[in-house]
């Protein structure tokens, strides 16, 4: 493709994913083709830790966090027709590290972490889940990157990773990989797409839909569209658009809903959500935020219309609870 060529449905595809975020009504925001969520009307202890992340795949759970003292743990569970999830009776170690994030694509596990608590390697651990929802993990995990703060997602093939450059504000990273058939992954190189801190991603089909945080502290969150290519690339929109005020934000997306979680403020608090409508056009139009609960550190993941979302009950190490909702 010449450049000029290139450049314009570049353009284009920028325009079509610049979408302002819009506070809805109930009515209104089923009119605009975004499911109402109904939250479980509580939520359930099922382990203890920090910094908990959760991926879904069909009736099976897979939950990743930290130990507190630099071991990284995981817990499958299994979701029932009451909307509970059975977890295993205890939580396994596979892994050292700090920050982990997971996603599944059919039965392949894809999880990134940091080696330590500030900027250093950023690893990524692959599994397979087995027909009992346990997932076998690989011997070892390798280098992919430098950074911190990663998250990870993925659909079909295509694993889409962001991350923070460094500590504080800054630039903000994106690689692609993709899943081999033999279950391992192929990453490609990385390149800038934002600027922020706390950068969380999700993927629905060849839609991208990125959360971050304006500053280090409570204030604006982003979102950042993007669609990945049949080459496997990524285009972003030409910039991002605020949608609310926050901090540590989450999303998820199933088909063309997106799912939102974050705290109001630092520490332990009110946690709100959104829900987001990916619309065909590649824009994307927010509902207003709603609290579903109360904890710190909110992470979210959403397969067909199941949500699933695990939170700490205090800072530090303290009891990990997951909320389930479904739309």
């Amino acid at each position: 493709m010449k450049a000029a060529s290139k450049l314009k449905n570049t353009i284009i595809l920028s325009a079509m994913l610049a979408a302002v975020a819009v506070a809805l009504t109930p009515a209104l925001a089923s009119a605009q083709g975004i499911a109402p969520v109904v939250w479980a009307k509580s939520a359930f202890k099922f382990d203890t830790g920090a910094a908990p992340a959760v991926a879904q795949s069909g009736i099976f759970q897979v939950e990743v966090h930290e130990d507190g003292s630099g071991g990284l743990m995981y817990r499958h569970g299994k979701l029932e027709e009451d909307g509970t999830v059975t977890w295993a009776t205890s939580a396994l170690h596979y892994d050292n590290g700090y920050a982990p994030s997971i996603a599944i694509t059919g039965s392949t596990v894809v999880e990134v972490h940091q080696a330590d608590a500030g900027v250093g390697p950023l690893w990524y651990h692959i599994g397979k889940i087995n027909g009992a929802g346990e997932v076998v993990w690989a011997g070892s995990a390798f280098q992919y990157d430098s950074g911190l703060a990663p998250s990870v997602a993925a659909a079909g093939q295509t694993v889409v990773e962001v991350h923070q450059a460094g500590s504080g504000v800054g630039e903000l990273w994106y690689h692609t990989a993709e899943v081999q058939t033999n279950g391992t992954v192929v990453w490609a190189g990385s390149s800038q797409y934002d600027n922020g801190a706390a950068p969380q991603v999700a993927v629905a089909g060849s839609t991208v839909i990125e959360v971050h945080q304006a500053g280090t502290t409570a204030g604006p969150l982003y979102y950042h569209a993007a669609e990945i290519q049949a080459n496997a690339t990524v285009v972003w929109s030409a910039s991002a658009f605020s949608y609310d005020n926050g901090i540590a934000p989450s999303i998820a997306a199933s088909g063309p809903t997106a799912i939102e979680v974050h705290q109001a403020g630092t520490g332990v608090g009110a946690l709100w959500y959104h829900q987001i409508a990916l619309q065909s056009n590649g824009s994307v139009t927010v509902a207003g935020s709603n609290q579903y609960d109360t904890g710190e550190a909110p992470r979210v993941s959403a397969s067909g219309p199941t949500i699933l979302e695990v939170h700490q009950s205090a800072s530090g190490v303290s009891s990990l609870y997951y909320h389930a909702a479904a739309y």
